[in-house]
């Protein structure tokens, strides 16, 4: 059996409130009703429609406190939303539609207008709900694709390479076998690279849902020899993974700086990681970071292929640019995860690139005294 659609009606003049009930009743709808809005609030979050219909001038509590109480409630925020008022005031009709409201109707209304309003908008949101399905589909597809394949890759990569050294060690001459194991290393790395980033990724997710948790992501300074220990691990990367040592040229001044460590670490790596993602064995990956005043600036800088970004905006999780062109590694979350770091430390992310000439990425962070 076909599940009714769920109509709520909020209105204080009993009459009205009665024809209108019956009036949908007998369309087939399951109407409920609610005499004021408080009430009315409460049935939409009990009831859960599919639509509500509601009076504007209400004793107690309006159409407009109502209609704002279930914009910001999660369950039924993208309820449509009908208004029903004695009068038609432009500037009430720009306070509902700034709150969310989908259409008016002007008191006294016909039974035709009322079911046609009611039914345009049902038709829209079914339209809406379809293409937000399919979207969604779309990109969790997307997403399982990416993670399969950025996971598997160097798994295989891994057990092959293993496999090869347990089953077939004698064919190999050391050479080959110090080359295997170094295969074997870089896969590893990679793959460790993948899970973190995911890691954080999911962490941050949660602390956005938990917002008490979004402390963890801008408490502690950063102090003492770390240009030390973040050089040799970007050495690590650039040698291991890319075979590239040569082409790093590093120089960052020491200075205390207000982020985590351990972000600031993961900043650096992000983007000296993409610099050699996007540019060729040969060409220089510079990172430089320098006091200036009050902050401390970092420039990561290469002369690859480069991307075209029209804003930060467009920066988001599982998105990577030019990827129709370019077979690319990676998540496609690790842009994104520096720009929420910065914004969690009040930083600040600007990027320069052209196609086939580069990018330079320059984060600035507040730095103290040392």
């Amino acid at each position: 059996m076909e599940q009714q659609t769920k109509i709520l009606v909020i209105e204080d003049e009993e009459s009205i409130r009665e024809n209108i009930q019956e009036l949908l009743e007998a369309k087939g709808y399951n109407v409920r009703a609610a005499s004021n809005g408080k009430q009315g609030v409460l049935e939409a979050i009990d009831f859960r429609p599919s639509l509500i219909v509601c009076d504007v001038m209400m004793p107690k509590m309006d159409g407009f406190k109502v209609l704002e109480y279930i914009r910001k409630t999660s369950t039924i925020q993208n309820t449509p939303f009908i208004f029903l008022t004695a009068k038609v005031d432009k500037q009430d009709v720009r306070q509902g539609m700034e709150l969310g409201a989908d259409d008016y109707l002007t008191k006294p209304f016909s039974s035709k207008d009322l079911i046609n309003a009611i039914e345009s908008r049902l038709k829209k949101n079914i339209k809406v709900a379809g293409e937000y399905s399919k979207v969604k589909h779309e990109l969790d597809t997307t997403v399982f694709a990416t993670y399969y394949h950025e996971f598997n890759t160097p798994l295989h990569g891994i057990i092959g390479g293993l496999n090869l050294l347990i089953n077939a060690r004698d064919s190999f001459n050391e050479k080959q076998i110090q080359e295997l194991l170094l295969s074997i290393l870089k896969s590893g790395l990679r793959l460790n690279h993948s899970l973190a980033n995911l890691m954080l990724f999911e962490e941050i997710k949660r602390a956005e849902i938990y917002t008490e948790l979004l402390s963890m992501f801008s408490n502690g300074k950063t102090s003492g020899l770390w240009p030390q220990r973040l050089q040799t691990e970007i050495q690590t990367m650039a040698k291991e993974i890319y075979n590239r040592a040569g082409d790093l040229q590093f120089d960052m001044e020491q200075a205390e700086i207000n982020i985590n460590p351990e972000y600031l670490l993961r900043i650096v790596l992000e983007l000296t990681d993409n610099a050699f993602k996007f540019s060729k064995s040969g060409q220089k990956v510079h990172v430089t970071g320098r006091k200036e005043g009050d902050n401390y600036l970092i420039e990561v800088r290469d002369i690859g292929r480069g991307f075209v970004l029209e804003s930060l905006d467009h920066i988001a999780p599982f998105k990577q640019f030019n990827r129709t062109r370019f077979e690319q590694q990676g998540l496609g979350i690790g842009l994104y995860l520096v720009k929420r770091l910065l914004e969690f430390n009040s930083g600040d992310l600007k990027i320069s690139s052209s196609e086939n000439e580069g990018t330079k990425i320059t984060v600035t962070l507040s730095a103290l005294d040392l």
